[in-house]
């Protein structure tokens, strides 16, 4: 058999044949586990609207912390501050020990005798004020009050007006929430007179039919004012949150129709009710003797009829809120927001009040207030903000707050709420209490200066039945009070739900101040809104 021999140029290409193939293999292999690979997943898309609110979040919280910065810088500013020169030790005010008599017919008489100036001051008391009207007929007892000085049985208005305008004094008649006050202001020597006609305007008015109409004018004047104040829309529905719709205390804005369609008669039959001397008292202060004040309140007074006290009313008693609502007064020719914050505070007397003072003077003292200090001088939130606390027989209200753009009042109300509630989470410093108390202290020791001061504190003493040293032992009570009692009360005023007051476009409002609370909304005279 003859031998086949295979030549070396086929076996060269024979081999690169089977190499061509097997990297033609492999590459497919390769391929082919590429394919078959899982993929990594992809970065899921990032979300521009979750991005912008972590952002907002953070830099509100570091605007918060930088405030919270800044306000403790300020207070530590002023703790530093040295003590103002010739400051003492509190003392007890000296007041004149009131001289109290009765005479026959039950009419209080009280003397404080002041011999340093040659005036003295009468006033008039009667338990006849706001409170004690109908809800029915919310201003006839103002009516009834401002119609005492429109004439006697002896003097008309413009006499009574020349007689005490001749000796240099003055006279007025005053309606409050409690009391009617007939006030005259005269010189040592005119005190004959002025007892005389405030006298004749207590005991013997006219009620002129035609000065109604000129009064009832006035009255509708004054309530369209107030309406058209944010400040006295916020007030008056204040005090209608917290007292509620059937305490006298919270009762909403009588109608044009309502004082229009009040009668002499509903005037006299209120009169006849309420004024009469076992419903006032009669306070005399100043350059003037016990004996010559009893002798003169008996000259003039002694023939009043005699009649029984009047209880004042009461409502329900008033509650904490159980939850933060918003009310929002749409108040279409707004230009700016008006923002209140209020919850139910102690009456005079009652446990708690004197720390409100002090929490008042600390949040909204003036433009050295931490209100001020936060949202006018460091946030430019507003040209001014304060707080005080209001009372009547059935509470008080703490009310704090001012005015702000409207597209700023979201930012306005947090910060506002932030630093109402600031004292009962971290307190007041010592050296903060220490300069807010000596500055009420010294504040007292310059206001009760004068007749007309001393006699309108013991018109509040013997109205509220506080102790007979209240007045008197004021300055050293203030400056008692501890951080740790400051910051008690503080806990009990803000620590749970407040009512927030806003007056504006409610369009404008309704959404941004949603985040706080219930919002509802009301008309300029208080009445809700569908």
């Amino acid at each position: 058999m003859t031998a086949v021999n295979s030549s070396p140029s086929r076996r060269a290409r024979g081999r690169a044949l089977i190499t061509r193939l097997c990297v033609g293999l492999s590459a497919g292999v390769m391929v082919a586990s590429l394919a078959c690979k899982p993929k990594e997943p992809a970065a899921p898309p990032v979300d521009p609207a979750a991005e912008a609110a972590a952002k907002a979040q953070a830099d509100k919280e570091a605007a918060a912390k930088d405030r919270a910065d800044k306000a403790a810088a300020k207070r530590a500013e002023l703790a530093a501050l040295p003590p103002l020169p010739g400051v003492e030790a509190p003392k007890a005010v000296d007041f004149p020990k009131p001289i109290v008599s009765s005479l026959d017919n039950g009419l209080e008489v009280i003397v404080l005798e002041d011999h340093e100036m040659p005036v003295v001051d009468i006033s008039l008391v009667v338990k006849a004020g706001n409170i004690y009207a109908p809800a029915e007929h919310s201003k006839l007892a103002a009516l009834t009050a401002n119609l005492l000085e429109e004439g006697t049985k002896k003097l008309k208005k413009e006499d009574l007006d020349t007689k005490i305008d001749a000796t240099g004094g003055s006279k007025s008649v005053s309606a409050g929430d409690e009391l009617v006050v007939l006030g005259a202001d005269v010189l040592a020597r005119d005190a004959d007179l002025g007892m005389k006609l405030l006298a004749a305007e207590a005991m013997e008015p006219t009620f002129p039919e035609e000065s109604f109409k000129k009064i009832k004018d006035l009255m509708i004047q004054e309530v369209e004012s107030q309406k058209s104040s944010p400040f006295g829309l916020a007030l008056q529905m204040g005090e209608h949150v917290i007292f509620g719709d059937k305490s006298p205390y919270g009762r909403p804005f009588p109608s044009d129709a309502e004082i229009n369609a009040l009668t002499r008669d509903q005037v006299v039959a209120f009169y006849d009710r309420h004024y009469h001397p076992g419903n006032a008292m009669l306070v005399i202060a100043g350059d003037i003797t016990a004996d010559k004040a009893a002798k003169l309140a008996k000259k003039h007074f002694g023939k009043w009829k005699a009649g029984e006290a009047i209880a004042p009313p009461s409502g329900d008693k008033q509650t904490a809120p159980d939850k933060t609502v918003v009310h929002l007064i749409d108040r279409s020719a707004s230009a700016q927001a008006t923002i209140a914050v209020v919850v139910p505070a102690p009456k005079i007397g009652e446990a708690g009040y004197l720390d409100g003072k002090i929490l008042q003077a600390t949040l909204g003292g003036g433009l050295s207030g931490r209100l001020n200090q936060v949202l006018r001088e460091q946030l430019g939130l507003t040209y001014g903000v304060g707080a005080f606390n209001s009372y009547g027989y059935e509470g008080g209200m703490f009310f704090a707050g001012g005015s702000t753009k409207t597209k700023s009042a979201g930012e306005f109300t947090e910060a506002l709420l932030e630093l109402l509630k600031e004292p009962a989470e971290k307190g007041i410093p010592a050296d903060e209490l220490g300069r807010i108390q000596s500055k009420l202290s010294g504040q007292f020791a310059l206001e009760v200066e004068g007749v007309g001061v001393m006699a309108s504190k013991t018109i509040t003493q013997r109205t509220y039945g506080l102790a007979p040293d209240f007045w008197e032992r004021y300055r050293v009570d203030i400056e008692a009070a501890t951080p740790e009692q400051l910051k008690a009360s503080s806990q009990a005023l803000w620590g749970g739900p407040v009512q927030i007051i806003a007056i504006g476009r409610a369009s404008k409002l309704k959404d941004a101040l949603s985040a706080f609370g219930e919002v509802r909304v009301y008309d300029t005279s208080l009445k809700p809104q569908g």
